[in-house]
């Protein structure tokens, strides 16, 4: 395997970055806007056998291309006797084998991409499953999840949201594209930012839409502020598992509506919620199959254990992926927002603990899934193969296991990025440990607090 040093490795974003700088990327989106929003914009009001034939054939490509190409699928598909050009039917397709986390994590670097190169645009779980993979983008996914951007905010705003609107952004990193042509503007402020900050940002800029985390809008929230005096008609949140009533206390708190979106960072978009307050899935962006504990796909109506292909990248191809969370697909119906289709329902996501610091402060557990993302993107630390849990046992004292990946770790260098969050008088402990305090066979939760019993 041809191995990626660490200097290599932390460069990789930053090579991104210039690159996705080139004016040429601006001119492609707009050309591409202006060539397929009607399309991307009705693609789930067509009738479903048009979606499904859509799917299959962009899927017997991906196959065949990533057996052609990427050597970790090459073997895989190779070993059940795959051949180009397999892919007629749904059936041929179900017989390929699951794709884990662990298979890109041990594949990285050559055998997850067709040339090392393509990690120039490359991106990394967010650590909400607790071990980070890094994965190559192509440049066309990027295109199109941007421009599925822009039509999730149309859907989800009941077709409010125009080219004029902001978005804020309040989320780990920003995106690699912040407008198109000076239109549909994306704002970010990290949610490392201090409440009162992003409050002041919000009455300056007084974005329509915000885009953040459960725990840090609760954070929010908890200042009393009515985001609806300022502008802001709706706040979509994600990452973290949410559920009904904690939406509809969020919306009388703030005075706006608050919905839900379902997403990976291998599978993009999988579902979003729309006005009417269905999970609708995003059929051109991933494919979703629900199977059982053994493996056999389910029957829609029956909760199992969510399995995506991402439709958009080809850099690193991500093909009946087991992504771990629980839910049930319900059978294709037309919904009052207009959307036809599947509806997943029941998504069981990870539950999160905010950390209490000895002034009383709750942080958000975002903020710290956040800084551990962030350790790579912010602190040049390499976290391909890490995996790590932060835990609060008591009040003004915080815990961090890390089990060791790829790179070897310096914990003092971790430890010092963690007082970004939390005051000094923090007393801190960062072990290296081989297995993580809770993570026994139940979902894995990166961030607990056992204060007051809590487990």
């Amino acid at each position: 395997m041809k191995s990626v040093s660490k200097e290599e490795y932390v460069n990789l974003r930053k090579r991104g970055n210039d690159y996705m700088k080139l004016a040429i990327h601006d001119e492609n989106l707009q050309n591409m806007l202006a060539d397929s929003w009607d399309n991307l914009k009705n693609f789930l009001n067509q009738p479903t056998k048009n979606i499904r034939d859509w799917q299959l054939k962009r899927i017997s490509y991906l196959v065949d291309y990533a057996y052609e190409n990427i050597p970790l699928y090459h073997e895989k598909y190779s070993k059940v006797g795959y051949k180009k050009g397999s892919i007629k039917t749904w059936d041929d397709f179900y017989k390929l084998p699951y794709l884990y986390k662990e298979e890109l994590i041990e594949g990285f670097p050559d055998k997850i991409v067709k040339n090392v190169d393509d990690f120039i645009l490359s991106t990394r779980s967010s650590g909400s499953s607790g071990k980070f993979v890094t994965i190559a983008v192509s440049l066309e996914a990027i295109y199109i999840d941007t421009l599925q951007t822009i039509r999730q905010f149309y859907m989800q705003s009941g077709g409010k949201y125009c080219a004029d609107d902001t978005i804020l952004f309040i989320y780990t990193c920003p995106w690699w594209v912040s407008n198109i042509g000076g239109k549909y503007v994306q704002d970010f402020l990290p949610t490392t930012t201090k409440v009162g900050q992003v409050i002041k940002h919000i009455k300056k800029l007084r974005p329509k839409y915000i885009s953040t985390y459960p725990t840090y809008l609760e954070k929010i929230a908890s200042t009393g502020i009515k985001l609806s005096d300022y502008g802001v008609e709706l706040v979509i949140i994600h990452s973290e598992q949410s559920n009904e009533k904690q939406r509809r206390m969020l919306k009388e708190a703030l005075g706006v509506e608050v919905l839900d979106e379902y997403s990976s960072e291998e599978l993009t978009r999988i579902a979003l919620e729309c006005p009417k307050h269905h999970y609708h899935l995003e059929e051109d962006a991933c494919f979703i199959e629900i199977i059982d504990e053994d493996g056999n796909k389910l029957e829609d109506g029956n909760i199992g254990t969510v399995v995506g292909t991402n439709l958009l990248n080809t850099a690193t191809p991500i093909i009946r992926y087991v992504q771990g969370d629980l839910a049930k697909i319900m059978k294709d119906e037309k919904c009052e927002c207009g959307n036809h289709g599947r509806i997943i329902e029941g998504v069981k996501g990870r539950r999160m603990d905010s950390v209490i610091t000895d002034s009383g402060e709750r942080i958000p557990a975002s903020c710290f899934m956040d800084i551990a993302y962030n350790w790579f993107l912010v602190y040049d630390i390499p976290v391909h193969g890490l995996k790590y849990q932060f835990m609060q046992k008591e009040i003004g004292e915080l815990e961090l296991y890390l089990i060791e990946g790829e790179y070897s770790l310096n914990l003092d260098e971790i430890k010092e990025t963690l007082y970004t969050l939390v005051p000094r008088s923090t007393k801190i402990d960062v072990y290296k440990v081989d297995k993580l305090p809770y993570d026994s066979g139940t979902k894995y939760r990166p961030v607990i607090s056992l204060i007051g019993g809590k487990k």
